[in-house]
């Protein structure tokens, strides 16, 4: 379960972010081109780390971010992915722009 690699250093961008605080909700991104689960995050986080971090009572939230990929030979922003080519130019080299990480985009104290 790799997912509890990357629960961890996320953890520990929260703790940086509540300064000894409580955390009541915790928001986290997921990008569906990222590779993790969900719902083996959600147990990473409930499971292992809320109890390490005695964070028991807080509000996990996960968000969905849809993959956003960018044409390096002319530039095109490809917000539908329905074939790895451009639509504008054809080139069959697609990067990646967004979609692709998981993050803390919010951590709201009690």
């Amino acid at each position: 379960m790799h997912e509890l690699s990357i629960a961890r250093p996320l953890a520990k961008e929260i703790e940086e972010k509540i300064k000894g605080g409580n955390p009541r909700k915790i928001i986290i991104v997921v990008g569906e081109a990222s590779g993790f689960d969900i719902n083996f995050l959600r147990h990473s986080f409930e499971d292992h780390i809320f109890p390490e971090k005695k964070w028991q009572g807080a509000e996990l939230i996960f968000e969905k971010e849809a993959p956003t990929l960018i044409c390096p030979n002319c530039g095109k922003i490809i917000e539908e992915a329905i074939q790895f080519a451009c639509p504008d130019c054809g080139s069959n080299k697609i990067d990646i722009k967004s979609g692709n990480r998981v993050y803390v985009k919010e951590v709201i104290c009690k």
